[in-house]
């Protein structure tokens, strides 16, 4: 791949050449960039580990992180207890029971029922094995859907030398399972829709990230993705219902806004560098609410616009799957690191087109800048309020793209 790209005419009808790719870009440098970088992390897990500091403490007992309450909830749901999963007063106490009394942070579970569907079996192992096996496992699901995308092998080396992944692991969230689905459906959308639209009703499990994917499926006309989709959403609350009782679907919009409260409308003091989006930029900032909720709006109007364009266009397939995919990460005004772990899939699409079609001045520069500004997010422990940035930069930069007008490139690989 190294030799790829080379001197390719770009097709605007002038003599303008495709830039040679960088070095820093080689296949093999890739590799050992990425490698060395998640061996990093590896070491910084496996010291943290020993100081009790992650998984559990040197007593033995689980240190409290965001899988604590899913492996709590798994827990809950095995006994037929999902009502204390929606009370906050209930759900600290069984918290409290695995941690210790104090030790709970998060009282709301802003989850709806399917997700139980997932978190119980998990439950019916112990407290590491069912963090290391949902990480691990999705982080395997993650990183095929990766390299079906890309079909390279230094995607493997990338997806574990991303900052957000390291996030994800750390915490023990959903990251790598959110990706897994987003990526699959796109992937899947052109040629296989009805599976698709299994996946994208699979990701209702969090609504908020999948809120501009009907808007594609109506865009392009994807029809069978659009029914398939509401047909599994409904065949898993179904299923959870069945599984769990239908009490739990009637706490879960309670929770649900009172989740959104506490992340949204609390102290203007709180660390809003945690919130990735366009609202919570402005908030670190020190904007107002209204500044910020105006903000969001506008920035998902705009994609929400954007994305019914794209789609509508006769765009290359890969440009548009790169569109949806990050601008349904903008268009949320909740979204944490460990959710960004999914930029790794227009990434990933945006790779495929560059390798097919060339690449365009300044754009390896751009990415790489783009990787190193996500870097912020270890050392500031999540609070760099630099996710925004990036996923309108990588938007703009997909955007460039669509809106060239030459003809596509031949590539060798």
């Amino acid at each position: 791949m190294s030799k790829a790209l080379e001197t390719i005419s770009i097709g605007t009808g002038s003599d303008q050449k495709c830039p040679r790719l960088l070095g820093v870009f080689a296949a093999w440098r890739l590799q050992a960039y990425g490698y060395t970088l998640a061996a990093v992390y590896a070491g910084f897990f496996i010291y943290i580990y020993c100081a009790g500091l992650w998984l559990v403490n040197n007593g033995g007992v689980p240190v409290y992180r965001d899988f604590t309450n899913l492996f709590v909830a798994g827990l809950q749901a095995l006994r037929g207890d999902t009502a204390s999963i929606y009370s906050p007063a209930e759900f600290l106490k069984v918290q409290d029971a695995l941690v210790g009394a104090g030790h709970a942070v998060f009282s709301t579970w802003p989850y709806p029922p399917t997700y139980f569907l997932i978190l119980a079996p998990l439950a019916l192992l112990p407290y590491v094995a069912a963090f290391l096996t949902y990480e691990v496992g999705t982080l395997l699901g993650f990183i095929a859907v990766v390299c079906l995308i890309v079909r390279r092998r230094p995607a493997i080396a990338l997806v574990l030398a991303s900052p957000f992944t390291a996030w994800n692991f750390l915490f023990g969230q959903s990251g790598f399972l959110t990706a897994s689905l987003l990526g699959a459906s796109l992937l899947a959308l052109e040629r296989r829709p009805v599976l698709a639209g299994v996946f994208i009703g699979c990701l209702t499990y969090k609504p908020q990230l999948g809120i501009l994917l009907p808007v594609a499926l109506v865009a392009a006309n994807q029809w069978r993705a659009f029914v398939s989709a509401a047909i599994t959403a409904v065949l898993l609350a179904g299923v959870s219902v069945a599984a769990f009782g239908a009490d739990a679907w009637a706490a879960f919009p309670r929770e649900l806004f009172a989740e959104a409260g506490e992340t949204l409308f609390v102290d203007p003091d709180d660390p809003w560098g945690y919130l990735q989006t366009v609202y919570g930029l402005i908030r670190a900032l020190h904007g107002g609410a209204a500044l910020a909720w105006f903000s969001q709006g506008t920035a998902t109007l705009a994609v929400t616009m954007i994305v019914w364009l794209v789609w509508r266009s006769p765009t290359r397939y890969s440009l548009k799957a790169a569109t949806l995919s990050t601008a349904a990460l903008i268009a949320t005004p909740r979204l944490f690191a460990y959710d960004i772990a999914a930029i790794a899939i227009p990434l990933a699409f945006l790779a495929k087109d560059q390798r097919h079609c060339g690449v365009l001045m300044g754009e390896q520069t751009i990415m790489l800048a783009l990787f190193v500004a996500g870097l912020s997010i270890i050392p500031t422990a999540g609070r760099a309020p630099v996710g925004a940035l990036v996923l309108i930069a990588l938007l703009c930069l997909i955007l460039r793209r669509v809106l060239h007008r030459g003809e596509p490139l031949a590539v060798t690989a």
